[in-house]
């Protein structure tokens, strides 16, 4: 062959290797995304600190008031139009995850509180009043500094439940605190759904006890 046919033959390899690779400012081969459904969604990866999961099959969101952080699910995705935020003093969020092998669909809000009203427990609990239509009992213990004013319920409609799990999450810090929903719900109530199951609940309260308050 050919040097010249060679050295080109070579140099049209190195330009297949490269294909698809990414560089980062100093010329260096950047880390791929992981092709997860949060990566693959521009606003829910806008919130993830990272690519890295902090624990198995969560990354880490990063509230945009840097007031607290929560273990979010790979496969779920922030809900956009429920987004809002006041400055650095109120934050509301919402995401989904489908994990269709069970047959069940999360939905989690978190509201968070940066000013007096968050020390007001009774305020805040009647708020689940507001959310949920719920006026019952709180059972409150404490985990890390942080004290929790937790309960459960089901909403029934047409025949067809979705379990809720949710508190009021009050750290020692100030002035901090977040009112926390996970409910859940089958896809397809034609097929087997097991929402009420200490799996599902441990998964949901395991979310919940991912929150870590920042200070400022």
């Amino acid at each position: 062959m050919k040097k010249w046919m060679l050295l080109g033959l070579i140099s049209a390899l190195f330009m297949l290797g490269g294909c698809g690779m990414e560089l980062d400012t100093n010329g260096n081969q950047a880390a791929e995304e992981p092709n997860s459904i949060a990566f693959n969604d521009e606003f829910t990866k806008g919130f993830l600190q990272s690519s890295d999961e902090v624990v198995k099959g969560h990354y880490l969101l990063k509230s945009q008031t840097e007031g607290y952080t929560v273990h979010f699910p790979i496969n779920a995705t922030l809900d956009k139009a429920v987004f809002e935020r006041a400055g650095d003093e109120f934050e509301a969020v919402g995401f989904v995850e489908n994990d269709n092998q069970e047959n069940l669909s999360y939905y989690y809000n978190i509201n968070y509180d940066d000013q007096p009203r968050a020390n007001d427990i009774e305020f805040k609990l009647d708020m689940f009043d507001t959310y949920l239509d719920y006026t019952g009992d709180f059972e409150e213990y404490t985990k890390d500094r942080v004290t929790y004013y937790y309960s459960k319920d089901v909403f029934e409609f047409e025949g067809e439940k979705s379990y809720q799990y949710f508190a009021y999450v009050k750290p020692e810090i100030e002035n901090k605190g977040i009112n926390f929903i996970g409910s859940v719900t089958c896809i397809d109530y034609d097929q087997p759904c097991k929402q009420n199951s200490k799996e599902v609940k441990d998964k949901v309260l395991k979310i919940m006890h991912s929150i870590d308050f920042k200070s400022r």
